[in-house]
């Protein structure tokens, strides 16, 4: 499974971003392999969040954790909203349920 999650950082040690549009980056996981991928969010700039959005659609990745409600049916969203942790916290916390 395929996991998107905002970051302040292209890294996985980077710090969390639960502002889902507002983040700089967006760090792609996989639960499978282990691996992740990082890339500048498309809503950065615009903030437009509907950029980032569709986005996530367009790359057919459903599971997201932010900080914020997506307020669309199609995500299934992991809330988090601790600033203070990392990405790899947070992908942690969604493995561990």
């Amino acid at each position: 499974m395929k996991l998107a999650v905002p970051s302040s950082g292209e890294f996985i040690t980077s710090k969390y971003c639960p502002d889902f549009e507002e983040c700089k980056y967006l760090i792609i996981y996989d639960t499978k392999t282990k691996q992740y991928a990082s890339r500048k969010s498309p809503s950065f700039y615009s903030k437009n969040p509907e950029d980032l959005i569709n986005f996530l659609k367009a790359v057919m990745i459903k599971n997201v954790i932010s900080g914020k409600d997506i307020k669309d049916g199609y995500f299934n969203v992991f809330k988090v909203v601790d600033r203070d942790l990392s990405v790899e916290d947070v992908i942690i916390k969604f493995i561990e349920g």
